[in-house]
């Protein structure tokens, strides 16, 4: 897989303005220790998920008594599951005003990190270069085979996130100046769409950069 045409984004960490979490309830442990417990469910942005996980592993290692469950389903179903009450915490690769259908005024944002996100292709497509002014005609349909980049007689396969997503929404208005993607492969998780770009010959796909290892 080949990395392109870096975007960096803010990710953010939703809870409700009015309802206090059960880990914060559940805070009845050793005082001399500071020890918390409890239980916590986040859910939402993929791209977020593995610094959350490794936060939570670290916070439960700390804090024995203490389950965080830490579950993706994109952006937009962390703001709707945060708004609902089912999850305490909803990432988001968005701020929860910008998110179509959420009660954004009942939620809190935090932002917590900085996500960085590129533009990843097959390695075999030829090419290790791409303009932000190609890659927008790639996702937009208008370039259709890698030769018109230079790159091999191939026909180019998208791969997509879905309309909830968080990193498409971002992908969406930096990359593509809010033009809709053209048709392609959609894939709700972040590590489908990288085995898709590696494994699928043509594939282009938009990754955040907890997902690049190389």
């Amino acid at each position: 897989m080949f990395i392109m045409s870096v975007l960096v984004v803010f990710a953010a960490a939703c809870g409700s303005s009015s309802t206090n979490n059960n880990a914060d309830e559940g805070k009845q442990s050793d005082k001399a220790e500071n020890k918390a417990s409890g239980s916590l469910t986040i859910s939402g942005s993929s791209a977020m998920q593995p610094l959350v996980l490794a936060a939570a592993e670290k916070f439960m290692d700390e804090n024995p008594d203490a389950d965080i469950q830490v579950q993706a389903g994109g952006s937009g179903t962390g703001l709707s599951q945060v708004a609902e009450g089912t999850v305490q915490i909803g990432n988001s690769d968005v701020f929860a005003e910008e998110k179509e259908g959420i009660p954004a005024k009942e939620l809190t944002d935090h932002q917590v990190a900085v996500v960085g996100m590129a533009a990843a292709i097959n390695p075999e497509v030829g090419i290790d270069d791409i303009s932000l002014e190609d890659l927008k005609k790639v996702f937009t349909g208008k370039i259709k085979n890698w030769k018109e980049l230079g790159g091999k007689d191939q026909k180019i396969t998208l791969v997509n996130r879905p309309d909830s997503s968080g990193t498409r929404a971002t992908f969406v208005k930096y990359a593509l100046d809010g033009e809709t993607p053209a048709e392609g492969i959609t894939e709700d998780s972040s590590n489908t769409v990288k085995k898709l770009i590696a494994e699928t010959p043509g594939a282009i796909g938009y990754l955040a950069f907890s997902y690049i290892k190389d």
